[in-house]
């Protein structure tokens, strides 16, 4: 009996060469940034339903131009971005969403020109955003 194999080699790559980068929808990478601080908040909106405090923010990662939304509070909801290509006359929207659950992230998503963003949550069926940004 003849058995043959094809063995391929490839280079090893380190935890440490992994770089987080904007790929739309890509989650590990607003994960990532959140976990090390390397955010601003631009813009954000909270409001209460009489008994719990709740929160949703636009994450903005400068270096790579990349947002994300992270929604956080005391009943559980659904995270989405909207994306507009004109100052937010029309968009396209429920880009990355997520959950329902208390505290919930979106993927990373472009922000380069053209593009503004805004996050959202829909909470009791209905969607607090923040501005556009």
């Amino acid at each position: 009996m003849i058995v043959s194999a094809l063995v391929i080699s490839t280079p090893a790559v380190a935890a440490a060469d992994w770089a987080p980068h904007c790929d739309d929808g890509q989650l590990s990478t607003s994960q990532y940034w959140a976990s090390t601080g390397q955010y601003t908040t631009p813009r954000s909106v909270g409001w209460t339903d009489g008994t719990t405090y709740n929160k949703v923010e636009l994450r903005y990662n400068a270096a790579a131009r990349c947002v994300w939304g992270l929604y956080t509070g005391g009943k559980s909801a659904q995270v989405y971005l909207d994306r507009s290509t004109n100052g937010g006359a029309s968009w396209a929207g429920w880009l990355g969403a997520r959950g329902p659950s208390t505290s919930v992230y979106t993927g990373v998503y472009n922000d380069y020109s053209p593009y503004v963003a805004r996050a959202c949550a829909n909470y009791g069926g209905r969607s607090f955003c923040t501005g556009w940004y």
